[in-house]
């Protein structure tokens, strides 16, 4: 995705996912995610990219056998930034904080 013309709106932290599991959980489903796919950490943002609403936000690769990939130098879960046009706000699901794109 390119960075010209890009404002991040809202960023969600992996403590925000713990503080508001369920509501984020809704949003996420809402949007097309599939929450157990989504890395809590680095967290996800919302972004304005153009005329377009996103979400950016980390997912889980997974093999063959349907298990999480491992960087074993890393000692980490192998993950690939990806992203969604926003379909339902976080306003929408409840979500606590302020949400410009609503």
């Amino acid at each position: 995705m390119s960075t010209r013309n890009t404002r991040v709106i809202t960023s969600i932290t992996a403590k925000d996912i713990d503080r508001h599991r369920e509501v984020l959980r809704a949003w996420a489903e809402a949007n097309g995610l599939v929450p157990t796919d989504v890395a809590a950490g680095p967290g996800l943002t919302v972004e304005q990219v153009g005329r377009r609403t996103v979400i950016v936000f980390h997912q889980y690769q997974r093999g063959a056998d349907g298990k999480v990939l491992v960087d074993w130098d890393k000692n980490e879960p192998v993950t690939v930034r990806r992203s969604v046009t926003l379909v339902e706000t976080l306003t929408q699901h409840g979500y606590p904080e302020s949400d410009p794109t609503s």
